[in-house]
């Protein structure tokens, strides 16, 4: 992958990661992610860098789902809340 596809993949599973935060389900699942410090914007970073990052990122998006059920995470009122003011027409009946 090119440099510019990995970081928007990077962009791609951060957005994931506030979703969850936002939401409240997020409960240590990203602190590694934080302490590496690098971030979607930091373009500077290598590309090496923001590969560890998305390593990091899926660790936790996966430590979440291992957690949780996808039925537990659809019924999460919090969850809906967050969707909802982001993208609400993924919201309608």
């Amino acid at each position: 992958m090119h440099k510019e596809e990995i970081i928007l993949l990077h962009l791609t599973l951060y957005n994931i990661k506030k979703l969850f935060e936002n939401a409240g389900i997020a409960n240590g699942h990203f602190k590694a992610y934080d302490e590496l410090g690098v971030q979607p914007v930091h373009i500077h970073k290598s590309k090496t860098e923001h590969k560890k990052a998305i390593s990091l990122l899926c660790k936790g998006i996966s430590e979440i789902f291992r957690e949780r059920s996808p039925e537990d995470l659809i019924e999460s009122e919090n969850l809906k809340f967050v969707i909802e003011s982001i993208a609400p027409e993924l919201c309608e009946p």
